[in-house]
């Protein structure tokens, strides 16, 4: 009988191997059983068939005592709900410890969208003419056109857009390919970074200097040679895969630039694609597959977006309204 660590490593390998589930996916479902296992130990389980019940119980009203969001609570429990089936599943256990534990629906978040207004004040940010604010002009206007997620943009290669068809393949969770459509003027941003880093390779333009600790890189820099040379679209100083944390920097940034309110971070582009595409007709269909939702009830949530607005709008402009 494997210990309860075995036990969630089996696990582990099982939903990335099997069931096909996103590695950052993965990392939560882990996190949440890490916590879980910590308390189960505390009250005696060291091995898998030791969990009961009353642990899962006792793992709940901890996340209930430290005030953790609902949402998050739903899924934790979601998270156990799942390794315990497997248990029964991979014959480590023959009772399923949380059958007894009912699920709890996540509460709907309607999702945080710019206006098109701001949309437009964002993207004006980032000055082309200057180096390093080219990338930072592509990279934006790249995921305001495609409705990407951080980590699809951050894994695209150059060979991943076409810029003639107007078009890119990305793999969405699941590693589920997709080929999502991309604008003229995002397809224009990215051609000319593109131009950009073959003049450092070629020699015809001077690469920034090798990052340097302790000194913030500026509009002036450029990429350096490392991230010209690079495979990926969208690389970090140092050539390889920018991290999500670097991209979110970015937007930020250029909210702020803009003098934004609101917190602007790339999902909030995503939302603001998806929101501005239904406002302009678009059918819900079409941007599940742009937005690569595997349920159309997850893009369904941008119908009540589109609804809050037209009550809006309505409120403030008809004279019966209030």
């Amino acid at each position: 009988m494997p210990d309860i660590q075995t036990a969630i490593d089996r696990y582990m390998n099982y939903i990335l191997t099997e069931r096909g589930l996103a590695p950052n996916t993965a990392i939560g479902y882990r996190g949440d059983l890490r916590q879980f296992m910590l308390i189960a130990m505390q009250r005696g389980a060291r091995l898998a068939e030791d969990l009961l019940e009353t642990h899962a119980f006792a793992y709940i009203a901890q996340l209930e005592e430290k005030a953790t969001a609902e949402n998050s609570i739903a899924r934790k429990i979601n998270s156990l709900s799942g390794f315990a089936k497997f248990l029964v599943i991979d014959d480590i256990r023959r009772d399923d410890f949380m059958g007894g534990i009912p699920s709890r629906k996540r509460p709907k978040r309607l999702p945080r969208t710019l206006s098109i207004v701001k949309m437009k004040r964002l993207l004006s940010q980032p000055d082309p003419s200057q180096p390093r604010s080219l990338r930072d002009k592509a990279l934006c206007e790249l995921l305001y056109a495609t409705g990407l997620r951080v980590s699809e943009l951050c894994a695209l290669t150059i060979d991943d857009i076409d810029l003639e068809a107007g078009s890119l393949r990305c793999f969405g969770k699941g590693r589920r390919e997709r080929m999502v459509p991309v604008g003229k003027v995002a397809c224009e941003y990215v051609a000319l970074y593109l131009q950009q880093r073959k003049a450092i390779v070629a020699g015809t333009a001077s690469p920034a200097s090798p990052p340097r600790r302790k000194r913030r890189k500026s509009a002036q820099d450029g990429p350096t040679l490392n991230e010209a040379r690079s495979p990926f679209l969208f690389p970090g100083p140092l050539g390889k895969i920018i991290s999500r944390q670097q991209v979110l920097v970015i937007v930020t940034e250029n909210a702020e630039k803009a003098e934004l309110t609101e917190r602007v971070t790339p999902h909030v582009l995503r939302h603001s694609f998806a929101t501005h595409l239904l406002t302009n007709g678009a059918d819900l269909r079409s941007i599940q597959e742009m937005l690569g939702h595997k349920q159309i009830t997850s893009t369904e949530i941008y119908t009540h977006v589109s609804t809050d607005r037209l009550k809006d709008v309505y409120k403030k402009s008809h004279p019966r309204a209030r």
